[in-house]
């Protein structure tokens, strides 16, 4: 720092004064130009990964992918030549294919062509992730962009402003400044010249004894103690903090204009243009928002009232409390959060982890509790089974209520829907949220609308029977914002799904017959695990084989299962391997420490779980493992279930088994199961009334016992079945 007093006649200190001026500005450029630095290495990065998998999506094309239009391509040529494969293709230049026995001029450039568009559009549909399954050199060197990105970033932000403010001020001046240093100089300048150089003397150094100086010192000293970890930290830190870094890989895509934004979902431009113009303040949110998620609060804050339907795991809970974040920020002081029982635990456990708001749970009657968020205010977290239990006084106002789960209240006659209205009055915002696609239903979709904008749920109520059409959709823009997984979310590690179809043992096929017989739909459905001795399951011993597998390969499992006895049979099967199971008499609070317990478990924990209970409210991303031990009738629950572990976070491919008995009821599910997928998708995506698939739901156990009692009178015994192994389990 420069002394107290300038002395102009002192050369010496003019000269320090002007050294100390130019370090400075010298080591805040450098400070600013490492974030254009991780940007370019995490290009690199990015291209390098890109270009590794292309090459590895194209070797598994078969090379017969080059007749995809019927060009009528002599595609046995280019096999007899050993060119099997589209890697091997792309590879080869025109005069290469031209070489190729029985390939003309005319056919190899268009080979060539056509090659270059797949590999174009390959490389076009990739979605770079970082997952530790794949630690390579490109990878390291993604993360180490990303790290390095995420603890300078804030140093580089002051620099960049530093710079920004300063720089050309600072250049000028110290041109000026310069006679005032030498004795020559200082001889032969002119009157005017003197003064100019002493006036741009005595302002450099009032900046390096003023903010400038103490902005500048403090900066260097933070970035200083800054610390980029070594590779094997940085992987450690992704595992624990996966969310965070694929936020600032989302955000480095959108700054090098890679990362296509689908955060819209066919919103009118104007409605857009509106949305982008809106302010948040998000600084004190302890959450790096992903760009969807920006424009999903932005939303959120410009329209109001509102229906947040983004799909699930894709961060519908943080953009509810970064609106509650940029609200406090204006000097809002309450808000309430009604969600069912099941994920009261985890709402109020997230808002502490992501911001400073104070946290009020309400149960019940809790008159004590209400008073005291009344009166200090913060964040009410409370079930629709405890709003009709306690008031507000009349005159009471608070500035946002969210309704988590909103389907909860289609019924309009319903009391819990009631008193979610009478709270919804005294709110100056109302956000509902769900998962669940209400397209397929529009009615209820109606009423929901309703209590938010009974302006628009009026206009679509006429327009219900054209629920597939683009206007349809279009007047739901101003309340309804939903977005799925495919749309926005890059990061998530692929899902991989197998079918594990195991063959049964004499005495399976004597309990399955009977349920047949007997068409007790129930029973049917749980083959395999019905015997006595759980040990001579076919399924069991599948189930176990998978969890072996996982252990070693340093993942652990969530195991699924519709029915307790199934639940109870494979607890006693994996002993203390497997955690408490959660079931539907397990507690709310419980299941978040079973969660908990198993997140901090060694690698090959087992979770089990009854699907209706652990397939909603619940995050268990530290499972990459997923297991059902058979089939579900709702592809939404299946879904649901799925989610838990596939969703925003999961740092590891995804696999899900699928544990099913050959030649039975489970063969008959999925033959229909994947009809009714389609129309599932085509009905609640596309916004239809989905009466047919309500329908094709009702009469879906009549069917598959009738065609499993139709296809087992074809035999005069069961089939062949396995022999049972004598060697236990």
């Amino acid at each position: 720092m420069a002394q107290n007093t300038l002395n102009l006649q002192d050369r010496k200190q003019v000269r320090d004064i002007l050294s100390l001026i130019a370090d400075y500005d010298e080591a805040v450029a450098k400070i600013a130009a490492l974030g254009q630095a991780d940007r370019d290495s995490a290009q690199q990065a990015i291209r390098a990964l890109s270009e590794r998998e292309t090459e590895q999506i194209l070797s598994g094309m078969d090379v017969e992918t080059i007749n995809r239009d019927r060009l009528g391509i002599r595609v046995a040529a280019l096999r007899a030549a050993g060119i099997t494969d589209m890697e091997k293709l792309c590879r080869l230049s025109v005069d290469q294919i031209n070489a190729v026995k029985g390939i003309g001029d005319e056919a190899a450039y268009l080979i060539f062509t056509v090659a270059g568009r797949i590999r174009q559009e390959v490389r076009t549909d990739l979605k770079v992730r970082l997952s530790l399954d794949d630690r390579s050199e490109e990878a390291g060197r993604l993360l180490h962009a990303l790290g390095s990105s995420m603890r300078s970033g804030p140093c580089v932000h002051k620099a960049q402003s530093l710079y920004d403010s300063y720089h050309d001020t600072l250049k000028e001046a110290y041109q000026k400044a310069r006679p005032a240093s030498g004795s020559l100089r200082w001889v032969f300048a002119s009157r005017e010249k003197k003064k100019e150089a002493a006036d741009a003397a005595l302002y450099l150094y009032s900046l390096l004894t003023g903010e400038y100086g103490e902005r500048v010192d403090a900066l260097l000293k933070e970035f200083d103690a800054l610390e980029i970890p070594d590779i094997e930290t940085l992987w450690a830190d992704f595992e624990q903090n996966s969310a965070a870094y694929y936020a600032q890989l989302d955000k480095l895509d959108r700054e090098l204009g890679a990362a296509i934004d689908n955060s819209y979902s066919g919103l009118p431009e104007d409605l857009i243009r509106l949305v982008e113009q809106q302010p948040i303040y998000v600084d004190e949110l302890k959450a790096t928002l992903r760009g969807y998620q920006e424009f999903g609060v932005r939303y959120i804050l410009r329209q109001g009232n509102v229906l947040l339907g983004d799909e699930m795991g894709l961060g519908k809970t943080v953009q509810a409390i970064a609106a509650m974040v940029s609200l406090k920020t204006l000097g809002a002081t309450h808000f309430m959060v009604v969600c069912p029982a099941s994920v009261l635990v985890n709402w109020a456990r997230e808002i502490k982890q992501f911001s400073d708001l104070p946290v009020t749970l309400i149960k019940g009657g809790d008159f004590a509790a209400s008073r005291s968020w009344q009166e200090n205010g913060g964040v009410a977290v409370t079930t629709y089974e405890s709003i009709s239990r306690f008031a507000l006084p009349q005159d009471f106002q608070f500035s946002m209520l969210i309704a988590d789960e909103a389907h909860y209240v289609k019924n309009p006659a319903a009391r819990r829907t009631q008193s979610l209205l009478l709270f919804s009055r005294k709110a100056q915002r109302t956000l509902f949220m769900t998962g669940t696609p209400l397209e397929n239903r529009v009615d209820e979709m109606c009423f929901i609308i309703s209590c938010l904008r009974p302006d628009i749920a009026g206009e679509i109520r006429q327009m219900k029977y054209i629920s597939a059409a683009p206007q349809f959709r279009e007047k739901l823009a101003p309340v309804y914002l939903r977005r799925t997984r495919e749309n926005v979310l890059s990061e998530l590690p692929a899902l991989i799904e197998k079918e594990q179809w195991v063959e049964m043992t004499a005495e399976e096929w004597t309990h399955y017959m009977l349920s047949v017989a007997q068409e007790n739909f129930m029973a049917m459905r749980q083959v395999s695990w019905d015997v006595p001795d759980v040990r001579k399951s076919s399924k069991a011993k599948r189930l176990l084989e998978l969890c072996r597998e996982a252990e070693e390969d340093g993942r652990k499992v969530i195991v699924f299962s519709f029915f307790r006895q199934t639940i109870d049979k494979v607890k006693k099967l994996l002993g203390d391997k497997a955690m408490e199971p959660i079931t539907g008499s397990v507690s709310a609070l419980r299941r978040q420490q079973i969660v908990d317990e198993f997140t901090a478990a060694d690698d090959g924990a087992v979770l089990i779980c009854q699907v209706q209970a652990g397939g909603t409210g619940l995050n268990i991303q530290a499972a990459s493992v997923i297991i059902f031990c058979e089939p579900q009738i709702k592809p939404s629950i299946e879904n649901q279930a799925v989610s838990r572990a596939y969703r925003m976070g999961q740092i590891r491919n995804v696999m899900v088994h699928r544990l099913l008995s050959d030649n039975t009821v489970d063969e008959r599910i999925l033959e229909l199961l994947r009809e009714k997928q389609e129309q599932f998708d085509l009905y609640a995506e596309e916004s239809a009334t989905g009466s047919e698939y309500m329908k094709a739901e009702s009469s879906l156990s009549a069917a598959i016992i009738a065609m499993e009692k139709e296809r087992l009178e074809g035999f005069e015994a069961a089939p062949e079945p396995l022999e049972e192994e004598s060697e236990s389990v």
